[in-house]
């Protein structure tokens, strides 16, 4: 018996891995989710095993026309060469691209727009009606990461560190942190930063949140800052693409929820450009994926 024809797409993260197949006229058919797609974190072993698992699956579900995996790293020389070696072997065509460009197929249906994400880390990424795209941001949380969670839970520790040397505003983040993390001391507050990963830092992130919605000045500043760079990073793609009327797809946990950091960044965008209009996101980064696999056969 002939196997039934179908495209997928694979959205790989961090934590975890969301598999999608759907038939050639974009209906999903079946659905799998996996472990971390991260060759760095998780080392080429388990990177080769993940592909194999996703390989199986693949093949237990009919004939696939089309794949397109959308993970960051994508430029990591090891990860291309691995990702060839074993889609290749099994004989699936692939395409293998950024995450931001998943995400915003998925968030604006594969239409011209911008996509904004900012959760643990944000990155702005746009597309023209011609196919040209920019990204400004999405330079790690060492470099930029402005207006994500790594970045407000960075800046209340800041503040919370300069209280502890005598200089910094008063601001309640300060025994917010100490009273939801237990960093009461300057040496707990250094183990916790830099003893734990990014996520850690972008965690604090809620705490800042709160201290905002109680009129906290330090942390309503904080709040304003980030929002006004995730405008201007909108600003920079809009200008590099020309799209001076668009969508822009608010995505990412601070943008999807009702945070004071969406609520800024929403209205600082509206008075600057009206023109340029938040929206919610039409479809995952996984059904994202489906659609650059469809547009492959």
């Amino acid at each position: 018996m002939n196997k039934k024809d179908f495209v997928c797409g694979i959205d790989g993260g961090g934590t975890k891995t969301t598999v999608l197949c759907s038939d050639l006229q974009g209906q999903e058919i079946a659905r799998r989710t996996i472990g971390a797609f991260n060759l760095n974190s998780i080392g080429e072993d388990a990177f080769r095993n993940i592909l194999c698992e996703i390989v199986l699956f693949l093949q237990e579900t009919g004939n696939c026309r089309a794949l397109c995996i959308g993970a960051a790293g994508v430029n990591n020389t090891g990860m291309n060469e691995i990702v060839s070696e074993v889609f290749s072997a099994a004989g699936i065509p692939f395409k293998l691209t950024g995450d931001q460009n998943i995400a915003h197929t998925g968030a604006l249906g594969g239409k011209e727009g911008i996509a904004l994400i900012a959760g643990t880390g944000s990155v702005c990424f746009g597309k023209s009606a011609d196919g040209r795209t920019a990204m400004a941001g999405g330079w790690g949380h060492l470099l930029g990461d402005e207006g994500s969670g790594y970045a407000l839970g960075r800046d209340a520790l800041r503040a919370a560190a300069r209280l502890f040397d005598g200089y910094g505003e008063p601001t309640i983040l300060k025994s917010l942190i100490e009273a939801e993390y237990g960093l009461d001391t300057p040496e707990k507050i250094v183990t916790y930063v830099y003893s734990n990963d990014k996520s850690a830092v972008a965690a604090i992130s809620r705490i800042v949140d709160e201290a905002a919605s109680e009129n906290d000045p330090v942390a309503v500043r904080i709040i304003m800052d980030n929002a006004k760079q995730l405008v201007s990073q909108v600003f920079a793609v809009s200008k590099r693409l020309g799209l001076k009327k668009c969508d822009v797809a608010l995505l990412g946990g601070l943008l999807s929820n009702p945070t004071s950091l969406r609520a800024q960044f929403v209205r600082l965008l509206h008075e600057a450009n009206p023109m340029l209009k938040c929206t919610e996101p039409l479809h995952s980064a996984a059904e994202g994926a489906v659609i650059e696999a469809l547009s492959l056969i």
